[in-house]
């Protein structure tokens, strides 16, 4: 990669942008700046890089909400199933080629963002929670080994819970965790992740950390719904744009 005063730029950016939309909507932050530093780097370079930022942040939102321990007693299945399906996705990422990854990832960033946008009303009774979490977690654990997106099926799962917001939050940040810890074991195992990517990922902590903190403060003092719309509208081009470049 040619770190240029450009790329520096842009790539800072990214990931404060990410960093903001995950203090303000505890989501967000590899899907928004993983498809922008891919543009610069191999996405497995950047999947390791943002492994710091990525572990960081949700560490910080599972446990500082207070809602730990029911979030975990609520969902520990599909935790189960998260850690079983997480490191067949990383085992994916060093075999698929590096188009094939990017039009899967561009993929999952513009069905989320466009499926967020259409907020569809749909509410999961109790009945079928837990088979429906099984089938999110399955899909979010590979997908979150594969390229730390994990999100999209187990947030519109949240969703369609209709949690509030806090409750949300602190779910989201313990289902990343969980990803993260067999990931991290995952991508080191396989190379992926190296010591070259330390000193970068640590670095990548301090735009993110500030944006982070950032977007806490602001998230009852904005139109939140105004900033959510104008994100997800951007992760649509960026996802279509992942996937054109994918393709051709």
């Amino acid at each position: 990669m040619d770190l240029t005063l450009w790329t520096i730029v842009i790539a800072a950016t990214a990931l404060a942008i990410g960093g903001l939309s995950k203090g303000i909507l505890g989501v967000g932050l590899p899907m928004v700046a993983t498809p922008i530093l891919s543009t610069f780097a191999p996405i497995p370079d950047v999947v390791a890089v943002m492994y710091f930022p990525i572990f960081a942040t949700n560490f910080y939102q599972a446990l500082a909400g207070g809602h730990f321990t029911a979030t975990f007693k609520r969902f520990w299945p599909m935790l189960l199933v998260v850690l079983a399906a997480t490191p067949v996705g990383t085992f994916s990422l060093v075999k698929l080629s590096a188009g094939t990854v990017s039009v899967l990832l561009g993929i999952a960033v513009a069905v989320f963002a466009g499926a967020s946008l259409a907020r569809p009303s749909l509410r999961v009774s109790p009945g079928w929670e837990r088979p429906i979490s099984l089938g999110a977690g399955v899909i979010g654990g590979f997908f979150g080994g594969m390229v730390l997106i994990g999100g999209p099926p187990v947030i519109m799962m949240m969703v369609a819970l209709h949690l509030k917001k806090e409750e949300f939050i602190g779910a989201m940040g313990l289902v990343y965790l969980t990803m993260l810890i067999p990931a991290g074991f995952s991508l080191v195992g396989f190379g992926v992740l190296t010591t070259a990517h330390v000193v970068p990922g640590l670095i990548s902590l301090i735009p993110v950390g500030a944006a982070l903190f950032l977007g806490q403060w602001v998230r009852g003092r904005i139109d939140e719904e105004r900033f959510r719309k104008v994100l997800l509208i951007s992760m649509v081009l960026i996802g279509l744009n992942l996937f054109r470049r994918g393709l051709f």
